[in-house]
C-alpha cells in the first residue's frame, strides 16, 4: 500500500488567498508545482490513481466552515483519501480543541497538523499544548513542520531542538516532523534514535535531495519505518514526488515501509 501522507484540495480561491498571505508568492515556482492540480477531490484521486498511490491525506482546517463538507465528501471516495486537521488559530485554543474533538468522532480524520511557520509561534509554545494534549488523549498523531520553510517567514519557530519539549511533556505522543527538516536531518537522526516516539517525513521535499545519511538510517535496522512519504501535491506535484521517492536505493522492505507501510500502522488505516 501507497500512503501519501500530505496532499491537498485546493479551490482556486483557496489557492490565491494562500498565494496572498506574505511569504508565499514564490512557493509555487519553489516547488515546481500546479495549483489547479488539486482543484477537486476526483481530480485529486485520479492524480492518486495515475502514481498508484493508495490513499491520501487531505489537510483541512480546524476552524474551517468548509471541513464539515470535505469530511462528508471524502467518505464518499471509497477509502481513498484520509483528513488531517490543521490548527488554524492556535491563538483560540480552547475553541481549537473543542472543534477537534468534534471533527475527530469522523472516521476519515487520522491525524492532526501544526504548521508552525504560519502563525508564527514556536512548535513548543505554550499555546500549541492544550492541542497537543487533546491529541494525546484521543490517540491521533501529531504532524508538526520543522526545518527552514520555504516561505519567506522567520525559521526560528521550527527548528527541531524544539521537539524535545513536545516529547518530554507528552509521553507516548507520536510525532512526525513534516517537510524534512533540512537542514537539521542529522540532529533528527540522532533524535530518532533517542525517540522512539518521533518520526519524520519528506513532504515537500524531493527525495533525490534526501541526506545519503538518512537514506542509510532507513535502510537501517533502527532506522526502518521512522520516514514516511509525503508530496504535499500541488505545492510538490505528486508524479515528481513518488517517482523520486520509489528511486531511492532502499530495501523492499524499507521501501515498503517508506512508501506507506509505517503510515498504515500509524494511523490505523487498516
Amino acid at each position: 500500500m501507497t500512503v501519501d501522507l500530505w496532499v491537498n484540495a485546493l479551490t482556486g480561491q483557496a489557492a490565491q488567498a494562500f498565494l496572498g498571505q506574505s511569504g508565499n508568492d514564490g512557493i509555487p515556482d519553489f516547488l515546481g508545482g500546479d495549483l489547479s492540480a488539486a482543484s477537486t477531490l476526483s481530480k485529486l484521486v485520479a492524480t492518486m490513481d495515475a502514481c498508484a498511490v493508495d490513499i491520501g491525506v487531505v489537510a483541512a482546517g480546524i476552524s474551517a466552515p468548509e471541513t464539515d463538507v470535505l469530511l462528508e465528501d471524502v467518505s464518499q471516495k471509497s477509502g481513498r483519501l484520509r483528513v488531517a486537521l490543521v490548527v488554524d488559530r492556535p491563538d483560540r485554543p480552547v475553541l481549537q480543541c473543542t472543534r477537534l474533538r468534534a471533527l475527530a468522532e469522523h472516521p476519515c480524520v487520522v491525524m492532526v497538523r501544526v504548521t508552525p511557520l504560519v502563525h508564527q509561534f514556536a512548535l513548543n509554545d505554550k499555546l500549541y499544548y492544550p492541542i497537543y494534549a487533546t491529541c494525546a488523549e484521543l490517540g491521533l498523531p501529531v504532524s508538526i513542520n520543522v526545518g527552514i520553510p520555504g516561505p519567506r517567514v522567520r525559521s526560528a519557530c521550527q527548528h527541531p531542538a524544539l521537539l524535545e519539549d513536545v516529547l518530554i511533556d507528552f509521553r507516548g505522543l507520536t510525532v512526525i516532523g513534516a517537510h524534512m527538516g533540512h537542514p537539521y536531518e542529522s540532529l533528527l537522526l540522532q533524535y530518532m534514535l533517542k525517540w522512539p516516539d518521533l518520526y519524520l517525513s519528506n513532504s515537500a521535499y524531493l527525495a533525490k535531495y534526501m541526506d545519503p545519511a538518512l537514506v542509510s538510517f532507513m535502510n537501517s535496522s533502527r532506522g526502518l519505518g521512522r520516514v514516511l512519504y509525503a508530496s504535499d501535491h500541488p505545492f510538490l506535484p505528486m508524479e515528481r514526488a513518488t517517482a523520486a521517492s520509489r528511486a531511492l536505493p532502499l530495501s523492499p522492505t524499507a521501501l515498503s515501509a517508506f512508501m506507506g507501510g509505517t503510515a498504515r500502522r500509524l494511523l490505523a488505516l487498516g
